[in-house]
């Protein structure tokens, strides 16, 4: 009876597959009835269906009369329900790319566009169903089905774990690669072909592994396929205890784990069959003598590793497996959310899958998170940006995602945290050395993770009296030592805690996944993310104290911008209401990060730094200290470039009173807000004011820090300004030469002081008529800030501006526009 029933519904089966089959051919005909253009995709695709569906029907007719045992029938019946799943994804996908006959114009573009994007899918179904109709075939060769499905009843095991997530989303690449790299492998008589995949935790790969061994199953790849838990030695002798027991049926007693092993390396090693052995969450390396050892000889085998441990590299051919397309991202959690596909839905996926960093756990987590609370997805950004904590961590009751931590009995859901947490507890060779790597990678995430850069940190070992604990482990000798940072981060790549590493020669570099960097700033108390926001800005503001802002590259000033953007971000965070004592030494960080937003052109952040830095130094200092003067003539300086010329001249005055009551008047910062309250004067008309406060800063500057020092020059190069402005051609080219070749000498001639006297000569020449050396001057600077500032800083743009007018009053129109541009 139960032979009749699974041959009626192997029948019923068919029958429905020919329907379903019989629609999709009417479409591709269709297609190839208005159009010449048909892939040969599309064509193959368009002969091969009939033929499955002729196998099909005499398949049909032999289960009417019982021609068919009941395991014949079962097994049919796989390929008969795989055949019907891609034909009906196929018929989705046709619905989707291939034009009607009543489609507007834009219509058929917009389908054109699609075909394109999903003939890769369409080449996948084709060659899955190729394997089905092979398959199919080969039953119905003569002679060959009793023999054929007598071999695969005797030999046929297929242990796979039922870890397949339901909303799995095919990663056609992937999947092509592992095969391929089976295929192209060549292999020896020691061991199998052997493929490694390996990423870090979240990304997906036993899922993609598990889909391979569907998929393989189905075609008939393999006659065996086994799978492993290598998390330990102890976990793979009980996988191999597994798989001695299915092998041997009961026939041979096999009294230890040794003899367990030995039967199944044996076993497999003389199979003439082809079959693949899994070896899942190989993450520590570091706990096997050998690997290898396990792995059966003989070349009918192909060996899985699957691993976030850079050392699986050396087994086999490895497939880096990484994040999710945005695509196959947006797919996965539309699936998971069930919301519709809907141009709105898929803008704000795509948002989503961006902020995620594409990592697959991260977005299938997301997805479960809104499906529970039905969240329309615009709403999900909010949740996740104020409670990033509780969404990283959500698992919702059936959740397919599990594994055994350590020699736990039970399973684990698995969340982004949790998985990143088994490679956490990799760092290290002893509790101490974990420590403080775990600091320093901890550490790592307070800055922009990006790029985090060596020299942050070997800045502040040479300008600390006390370096923290942690340093000790970069040093030989109390000296910094590269080498020692390089094995540090290279370890952690290893781990898969790092992104990516770039070893150079002066400085070595690495970068955080975002989720990892959320991870690392989550997974510990408050407490200690306040204690590790002012330890990354103390290190950032001694880095910059290091650099001369006027010389590095735009790269370096980029990079340092996104640090402090990181650090200020992190203080909004977790420094609110934290005491005073805890954060006196922010205010001198304040200052420093305050002067690089300045000298960028971001002057309003500038100002509020400054402004930070300034109620600081008062509540602790006082209003009279050097340092809160220093910052009330900061906030002048910033004043007068934002062009609010009284608030410039209040604080000016108030410092210049300061100063001159704590320090004297012939201190370098008294004479400085001299020459400040000058360049005031200047800009507000009061020349002669302005001329008496920069005679009496030269003065004082010449006689204190001698004629060639940079805050003599910068007189200097004031005076020439305003000599330009009364008229006084020579006196101003005379102060401009002076200053141009005493920057020269002692900054260079790429230092920003140079190249802004340079423009200031062009603009004397201007004055004189001399156009074609005031066009070679401004040429000359604007090349050089183009470097050192960047295309879009307002000390170039002035330049730019400068030399458009220049073209212009030569009637060179055509140039002057381009300039503009």
């Amino acid at each position: 009876m139960a032979e009749a029933i699974t041959a009626a519904g192997l029948a019923a089966s068919i029958v429905t597959f020919a329907d379903v089959s019989t629609k999709a051919l009417a479409r591709l005909r269709e297609f190839h009835s208005i159009t010449q253009e048909v892939p040969s995709v599309i064509q193959d695709i368009t002969t091969q269906l009939p033929v499955i569906v002729d196998i099909m029907t005499r398949i049909e007719k032999r289960c009417g009369g019982s021609s068919l045992t009941a395991d014949e029938q079962h097994r049919l019946s796989h390929v008969v329900d795989g055949c019907f799943r891609q034909v009906t994804l196929l018929n989705g996908l046709i619905e989707k790319m291939l034009p009607n006959l009543t489609d507007s114009k834009w219509q058929r573009t917009r389908k054109a566009i699609a075909s394109i994007r999903k003939e890769k899918v369409i080449a996948v179904i084709q060659r899955t169903l190729e394997t089905y109709k092979s398959t199919l075939t080969l039953h119905f060769s003569q002679g060959a089905r009793a023999s054929t499905f007598s071999a695969i009843r005797e030999c046929a095991y297929y242990e796979i774990p039922s870890l397949r997530v339901s909303q799995f989303v095919e990663r056609v690449e992937l999947l092509e690669k592992i095969k391929a790299s089976f295929a192209n492998t060549t292999t020896n008589t020691s061991y199998p072909r052997t493929v490694v995949l390996l990423g870090m935790g979240g990304q997906g790969k036993t899922q993609l592994a598990l889909e391979y061994c569907r998929v393989a199953t189905i075609s008939g790849r393999y006659q065996g396929v086994f799978w492993v838990d290598a998390s330990s030695p102890i976990t793979v002798s009980h996988g191999f205890e597994t798989i001695a027991a299915k092998l041997s049926r009961g026939d041979r007693v096999l009294d230890d784990m040794d003899s367990k092993i030995a039967f199944v390396k044996e076993t497999l090693g003389r199979w003439q069959m082809s079959w693949l052995l899994v070896f899942d969450n190989y993450d520590q390396p570091g706990e096997f003598r050998n690997i290898a050892a396990y792995f059966p000889h003989g070349e009918a085998g192909e060996i899985l590793i699957i691993s976030r441990h850079a050392d699986s590299e050396r087994l086999g051919v490895t497939i880096r497996v990484t994040r999710m397309t945005e695509d196959e991202g947006l797919e996965l959690l539309l699936r998971r959310t069930n919301q519709d596909r809907s141009d709105d839905n898929a803008t704000e996926g795509r948002k989503i899958i961006q902020k995620l960093g594409h990592l697959p756990l991260a977005i299938d987590q997301a997805g479960a998170y809104i499906n529970m609370r039905k969240l329309p997805l615009p709403l999900f950004t909010k949740h996740y940006d104020e409670r990033r904590e509780v969404v990283l961590n959500h698992t919702p009751s059936l959740w397919e995602y599990h594994r055994r931590l350590g020699e736990d009995k039970d399973e684990t859901l698995l969340s982004v945290f949790t998985t990143w947490e088994l490679s956490f507890r990799q760092i290290g060779n002893n509790d101490d050395e974990r420590a403080i790597i775990s600091h320093f990678l901890t550490l790592s995430a307070f800055f922009d993770a990006s790029n985090v850069g060596e020299n942050l940190f070997r800045s502040y070992l040479t300008l600390t009296d006390k370096p923290p604990w942690w340093m000790e482990h970069f040093t030989s000798g109390g000296v910094w030592d590269q080498y020692k940072y390089q094995d540090t981060i290279v370890e952690l790549l290893n781990l898969s805690l790092l992104q990516g590493v770039n070893i150079g020669g002066i400085e070595s570099s690495f970068s955080l996944h975002p989720l990892v960097t959320d991870w690392l700033k989550l997974r510990i108390d408050q407490e200690n993310r306040q204690k590790y926001t002012i330890e990354a800005v103390m290190i950032l503001s001694s880095y910059i104290d290091t650099q001369d802002q006027d010389i590095i590259s735009l790269r370096t000033r980029l990079d340092m911008l996104s640090h402090v953007d990181m650090c200020l971000l992190n203080g909004r965070e977790y420094l609110r209401g934290l005491d005073e004592s805890n954060i006196a030494s922010i205010p001198d960080s304040a200052s420093t990060f305050a002067l690089l937003y300045h000298n960028q052109g971001r002057l309003e952040d500038a100002e509020a730094m400054y402004q930070r830095a300034l109620t600081g130094f008062e509540k602790t200092l006082g209003p009279i200290h050097e340092s809160t003067l220093n910052a009330v003539g900061n906030l002048g300086i910033l004043h007068m470039a934002q062009g609010r010329l009284e608030d410039a001249e209040v604080m000016y005055q108030r410092a210049l009173t300061g100063f001159e009551k704590t320090l004297g008047s012939t201190y370098e910062s008294t004479l400085i807000t001299v020459g400040n309250l000058g360049i005031i004067y200047e800009a507000q008309g009061r020349l002669e004011d302005a001329e008496a406060m920069y005679q009496r800063a030269l003065a004082g500057f010449e006689k204190a820090l001698g004629p060639a020092h940079t805050s003599t020059l910068d007189i200097v190069g004031n005076l020439g300004t305003l000599y330009n402005a009364q008229g006084r051609l020579e006196d101003a080219e005379a102060m401009y030469q002076r200053a141009l070749t005493g920057f020269e000498k002692t900054l260079g001639p790429a230092h920003e002081s140079t190249l802004i006297t340079v423009a200031n000569l062009g603009n004397v020449y201007v004055t004189q008529g001399r156009l074609e050396d005031a066009e070679a001057m401004y040429r000359q600077a604007l090349t050089g800030l183009e470097n050192t500032l960047g295309p879009a800083h307002t000390s170039t743009l002035g330049i730019v501006n400068n030399l458009g007018n220049l073209y212009k009053s030569q009637g060179r129109l055509a140039d002057a526009e381009a300039i503009l541009a």
